[in-house]
This record gives structure tokens, C-alpha cells and sequence, in this order.
């Protein structure tokens, strides 16, 4: 029979098998921690040992068989000290009479035509567990008790200590013990310092503790997360009454060995083993700083491989590494250093957008691509594909190069619908880009045929009539709508007049000086840009949908003024649309619109409304339209006035 049976007949202070026969079923039943299964075992043992003892003769008794009689246990000891001794005679006998006396009983697998005896004495001993051996008041001293009882030894006033300063979430001061203890600072510290060395020893008594304590030590290694720790242990969960702690928690507290905090357990510290980590991963890391996580190996030998590769994952999190699929990217200091780790990984050219969704830092896209573009690790090899350098791949210069290639390769021209061919098919670019390219400088298109363009490119159009672009005394202003690319940063188109006014050729950058620093302006595409002008906005507390002034002075210098609406007057809108807010200007408007474009200042409201209009400042030129006899007026009157010369004339002649 199994030993909960024995266990059960022991606490009857049943030994004999005589005890046990004139017992009804129902009285077995009623036997404690006995169930149906063990009722079944023990009726199917006694039908064996029935059975058994029909068929051998008295005289012969069963070599395989321990002399029991019918001798359940022995009085004189432990009932199931005597079965497990009984069971290990069997085994032995059984080895011995095989001439394999050196076999463990225990640990490996029986022989083959192993007798139902043994096999029954094996699964006996295999089945035997702490409920078996132990006394029923036993069963509840968990780690947990056994610390209760410890701490219990100690007085009152160390209790409190304990619990309120070396056990506690939220430590208290010695202050505030000893405000509450109403002792001195230095008696609560020698309190609680003796009661700390009082736990510690309890510790290292060779008792079970010191036994727990061993096995917490070899369970957490180097790491180990607490939930596994406590699906281990799980008696480490429960509470320590006197203090209000789990049990996981005061032996934290009490064993230097290692260090339990926020849900990890490491060995010696938490910073000890993240420093161990880093060891470990710098050793592993290829020059752009990227390790397999199949290349670092468990965490922890005593977890399974699927728990093993979940807790590795959430400790390189918890230590601030990124993880990018099966990787671990060690070297991040920079955007490059990550962006260079993502393409090694995924071993082939990416877009900007792809690498910016696994960069693992926030960032925006043109900061990513600026600092790959001044990186020599990466070359660009499409329109918007990177790869690294390493790779040896065709570097992408741009359209404005590809049409050089292509023209040279052609002797000095290409056909435009083979140029777009050629182009399309081997980048990510549209045949509208190509078309546009084409015919901007450097090149030109002429019956369908690219060539370089034998002269520079030709400004069609003057400052006086580009829209938006006024002068103002020792300045040229350009009006723009703020937009959020402005705000966010981004560059702006400017005119091809702005690049006139500059003096600047295709392919040239200035840099104007202002009070927020240099400021530059750019003609290296189809038309000329801005650089960013987000610190001046920023500055000026510009909102999105409000119109500036991009001010280009005489000197060379660059600034930004507000245009100013002033109220629902027509003249005035469009004077402040035209950035014109001087008090001459106020005074007399037609002379200070006329100038803004360059017109003669005794020009007639019809043809500074006409001026407007033709440079394509509609919105000024309607404005002037619906004040134009105001305009009139003022400009009527203003051209009727003698002048000083005219007075000078008509008294020099009389």
C-alpha cells in the first residue's frame, strides 16, 4: 500500500494486519487524508498479501520479500522509517541476487522483468513526500512560519523596528522611531542592529532556514525574474505576520548575496549583474554593436527554454537596451549607430521610413536622414533607400546626377524619353521629376533631346515682378503663410528672383547674417530655398496661418517681421499685405505701393492696380480695386499740388 495508507494506519496506532481486517469499509472511508483511491490501493495490497501467502509454503518463505509477517510496522519505530527501509531491502536483495549489488537503488530505471514487488517498492519510494514523513503539525511550517517564529523571539520594540525600517516598502527615519518608541536616536539604531544580527544568525543555524536560504542563492544565479522565483518557491509569497512582508523579503533583507527589486532578483546587486550583462554583450557584438539573442544563452539555468527567452528579453528591456526582433542593439549612442545596427540586421538597402520605425528613439525623419547622409558608414542608393557603405552598392547622387551619367554616357546628349527609361526603371523616380530636371538648370531640352545648357540659366523674372516680393527703403521683403513644416523646421522654396537679388548661380548657397545666426539660402534644385527659419518663428511667436516677411536687406543681413492686418479697410489690408507700415507709407499710400514694385510714384490708381495684377498679387490688387477712389483721390490730390520748382519758375519769370 501507498505510504499516505501507512501514514493514516500509524496515526490510529494501527501496526498490525489484524488491526485492520475487522474494520468496515465505511470505517476506512472515514479515515483522515484517506480517499476512495487510497481505500482501493489498500484493499488491492491486502488481496496481494493474501494471495501471496496462499501459494508459499511456510517453510519457503518469499526471497523478495522483507520477513513482515503480518507486521505492518514496527512499534519500536517510525512507521514509515521501517516501510522505506523494507521497500530499500527489497530493491537491494533484488540487485544483490542479479550480481548487480552497485546498482542505484534510485535515480534510474529498473531492469527489464522487474517482479510487480519491486516495481511496487519502487513506486513506493518514488511516491513519498514531506506529508508522509512529517507530523501533521509540521505541515503549515513553511519558510514564512519558520521566519514568524524568529522574529517572534525577539521584544516588542525590535519587532516594530524591523517592520517599520529594515522589512518596509518606505523606511521610516530614526527620528520617527524614536519619537514613537520614545527613546534616543542612537538606542533605536542599537536596537535595530541587534535584532538585524539576531535574524542573520538565525539564519546559519543548520536548520531549515539556513536550507532555504541555500536554495534561494543557487535558484536566482545571476538573474532571475520574482515570478519565477516564487513558481519555485512558492512559500516565499507568503506573509510574515509580524512585519506585514512577504518572505521573499526579509531574506533579501537578511542575505547579501543577492538583491530583490523592482520584480528582479540579482546576484550580488541588480548593478552588478547589469554590469555583468554589458560584459557579456560587448564580448558578443559585432563592430556595429549588435548581438544575437540565441548568442547569449539562458539567463538562468534553472528555467525552461520558453521562459528562459522571455525573461532574457524583459531583462535587456529593464537594462535599457534596444531589441530589434532576435537582436539586442548594444551600440546606440547616436541615431547612426542605431540606423547602421538596423541595416545590418536586416542585411539589405532600406527606406528612410522603414529604418525610422525601428530606430527605437524618437525622432523625425529629415533629422534621421541628415545624419545618415553625413555618415560614411551609409551610402544612398535610391531615392530614399540606404544601405551600408560596406556593401559596395551604387550610390544614388540625386537626379541632377543621374542626368550627367546618362548624358555622358551619350556623348553630350540623351533623348528625353530614353533618359526617362533608363531612370525609372532602375530608381524610385517619377517621370514628372525627370521631365523637370531636364529642363532646369543645368540642362536643357530641346525637340526632345537633354543636353547640358550652354549658358547659365536665364532669371525670367525680376524682382519688381515676382509676387509677394516687395522694397521696402534698404530692403527686399518676401511674404509667406506660415505653415507647420516652417514650424517644424522644414526648408522653404523661394523664388528664382531671391537667387537674382543674391547674385547667386545654379548650384550656389549664401549664408546671410541675422541676430539669430547665419541664415542660409540655397539654389541646388529646380528653384532656390530657405534654409529653416524655425528659430526666428519660434522666436516672434509666429502661429500657423500667419503671414511674415522674409526681409533681405541691402547689407546682406536676414530678419523676419509680422505683417500686421489692420482691421476690415481695404487700403489698409492691402497696405499691410504689401508690408508697408511706416507712417510716410500710411500717409500717403499710393506713393508707397508704387514704390514696392518699383513703379514712378505719380503713377495713377489704375496702373499700381494693374502693377499688382500683372505680378500676380491678386489679392492686393482686389483690395485696391474696392478702395480705388480713395486711392484715386489721394493720388489726384497729391499730383495737383505745386510743386517747390513749379512756385520757383513762375516767380523767376515775372
Amino acid at each position: 500500500m501507498n505510504t499516505r495508507a501507512r501514514n493514516a494506519f500509524a496515526r490510529m496506532g494501527y501496526s498490525l494486519v489484524s488491526d485492520v481486517l475487522p474494520m468496515e469499509l465505511g470505517e476506512l472511508l472515514g479515515l483522515p487524508n484517506i480517499g476512495v483511491g487510497t481505500v482501493d490501493l489498500i484493499l488491492r495490497a491486502l488481496a496481494d498479501a493474501s494471495a501471496n501467502t496462499e501459494t508459499m509454503p511456510p517453510s519457503q518463505p518469499n526471497p523478495l520479500a522483507p520477513d513482515t509477517g503480518t507486521s505492518i510496522g514496527d512499534k519500536q519505530q517510525t512507521w514509515w522509517g521501517h516501510s522505506v527501509v523494507e521497500d530499500m531491502s527489497l530493491l537491494a536483495s533484488w540487485h544483490a541476487a542479479l550480481g548487480v549489488p552497485e546498482r542505484p537503488l534510485l535515480g534510474i530505471g529498473l531492469l527489464p522483468g522487474a517482479p510487480s514487488d519491486v516495481i511496487k517498492a519502487r513506486q513506493r519510494l518514488e511516491a513519498i513526500n514531506s506529508t508522509d514523513v512529517l507530523d501533521p503539525a509540521q505541515y503549515d511550517l513553511d519558510v514564512a512560519s519558520l521566519l514568524q517564529n524568529r522574529i517572534c523571539e525577539l521584544d516588542p520594540r525590535a519587532q516594530l523596528i524591523l517592520a517599520r525600517r529594515l522589512f518596509a516598502d518606505r523606511p521610516q527615519t530614526l527620528d520617527e522611531l524614536s519619537r514613537t518608541l520614545d527613546v534616543t536616536r542612537e538606542r533605536v539604531r542599537q536596537i535595530e542592529a541587534k535584532a538585524r544580527s539576531a535574524m542573520v544568525d538565525s539564519l546559519g543555524r543548520g536548520d531549515t532556514l539556513e536550507l532555504v536560504g541555500s536554495t534561494v542563492r543557487d535558484l536566482v544565479g545571476l538573474v532571475l525574474p520574482l515570478t519565477d522565483l516564487l513558481e519555485f518557491l512558492p512559500a516565499l509569497g507568503h506573509t510574515v505576520k509580524p512585519v506585514a512582508q512577504p518572505a521573499w523579503r526579509i531574506l533579501d533583507r537578511l542575505d547579501d548575496c543577492y538583491e530583490i527589486e523592482d520584480d528582479w532578483c540579482a546576484s550580488p546587486t541588480i548593478a552588478g549583474a547589469q554590469s555583468a550583462t554589458l560584459t557579456r554583450l560587448q564580448e558578443l557584438a559585432d563592430h556595429y554593436g549588435v548581438v544575437r539573442l540565441e548568442d547569449i544563452g539562458a539567463l538562468n539555468a534553472h528555467q525552461s527554454d520558453a521562459a528562459g527567452r522571455r525573461a532574457l528579453r524583459s531583462w535587456l528591456l529593464y537594462c535599457g537596451y534596444t531589441l530589434d526582433g532576435e537582436h539586442v542593439l548594444v551600440k546606440t549612442h547616436s541615431v547612426g549607430d542605431r540606423a547602421a545596427a538596423i541595416l545590418s540586421i536586416a542585411g539589405s538597402p532600406m527606406a528612410s521610413q522603414e529604418i525610422l520605425d525601428r530606430l527605437g528613439v524618437e525622432r523625425t525623419l529629415g533629422s534621421l536622414k541628415n545624419a545618415m547622409a553625413a555618415d560614411e558608414r551609409f551610402e544612398r542608393v535610391d531615392r530614399d533607400r540606404w544601405a551600408l557603405a560596406e556593401w559596395g552598392l551604387q550610390t544614388y547622387g540625386g537626379v541632377r546626377a543621374l542626368l550627367r551619367e546618362e548624358i555622358a554616357r551619350g556623348a553630350g546628349q540623351v533623348a528625353l524619353e530614353d533618359l526617362i527609361e533608363r531612370i525609372t526603371g532602375r530608381y524610385s523616380v517619377t517621370a514628372s521629376s525627370v521631365v523637370a530636371y531636364a529642363n532646369a538648370a543645368p540642362f536643357e531640352t530641346k525637340a526632345g533631346v537633354v543636353r547640358l545648357a550652354i549658358t547659365d540659366r536665364y532669371v525670367r523674372k525680376s524682382p519688381e515682378r515676382t509676387r509677394r516680393l516687395f522694397r521696402h527703403d534698404s530692403q527686399w521683403s518676401y511674404r509667406i503663410t506660415v505653415t507647420k513644416e516652417h514650424l517644424r523646421g522644414s526648408g522653404s522654396v523661394a523664388p528664382v528672383a531671391i537667387a537674382s537679388l543674391l547674385g547667386m548661380q545654379h548650384g550656389e548657397t549664401r549664408h546671410l547674417n541675422s541676430d539669430l545666426g547665419p541664415q542660409s539660402v540655397s539654389w541646388v534644385g529646380p528653384q532656390p530655398t530657405f534654409g529653416t527659419i524655425r528659430r526666428f518663428l519660434i522666436a516672434q511667436d509666429f502661429e500657423i496661418g500667419s503671414e511674415a516677411m522674409l526681409a533681405l536687406r541691402d547689407d546682406g543681413s536676414f530678419h523676419i517681421e509680422h505683417v500686421v492686418a489692420r482691421g476690415t479697410d481695404p487700403l489698409e489690408q492691402a497696405l499691410a499685405l504689401a508690408g508697408i507700415t511706416s507712417a510716410e507709407g500710411l500717409k500717403a499710400p499710393h506713393v508707397a505701393l508704387a514704390r514696392a514694385i518699383l513703379l514712378p510714384e505719380n503713377s495713377p490708381a489704375v496702373s499700381i492696380i494693374g502693377g499688382y495684377r500683372e505680378r500676380g498679387d491678386e489679392d492686393i490688387a482686389d483690395l485696391l480695386t474696392l478702395a480705388k477712389d480713395r486711392l484715386e483721390h489721394v493720388s489726384g490730390a497729391r499730383q495737383s499740388e505745386p510743386s517747390v520748382a513749379d512756385i520757383d519758375e513762375i516767380l523767376r519769370l515775372l
